[in-house]
């Protein structure tokens, strides 16, 4: 289980959902799952960020850009829940650009 989300709120991932359903709503917590898989998984491709990540403590200290791609992914968990990926190479070349100056790529 991927740890809770620290980067992007709960309310700050409603309203990029564009959902107004009051705090306490039951299906908060499947959004708060869905948030907390898409930060988990942007900071494993960033595999650190050379140390940056570290810094990020809450949305007032992670970069936009790294925040966007969190809610960008976000909204693909939201809105697709896997089940149709054809554009999917597309769509994650869209993150990469947003992640790029803070991605370390790997050696094989």
């Amino acid at each position: 289980m991927p740890a809770p989300a620290k980067l992007v709120t709960l309310p700050q991932a409603k309203a990029h959902l564009e959902i107004t359903l009051p705090a306490g709503d039951p299906g908060d917590q499947q959004i708060q799952d869905q948030l907390d898989e898409a930060e988990d998984t942007i900071l494993r491709f960033l595999k650190g960020a050379g140390g940056q990540a570290e810094t990020w403590t809450d949305p007032t200290t992670a970069p936009g850009d790294v925040t966007a791609a969190i809610k960008l992914l976000l909204g693909r968990l939201h809105q697709g829940r896997g089940d149709d990926e054809t554009d999917f190479p597309k769509f994650w070349e869209r993150i990469k650009l947003l992640l790029a100056r803070y991605h370390t790529p790997g050696i094989a």
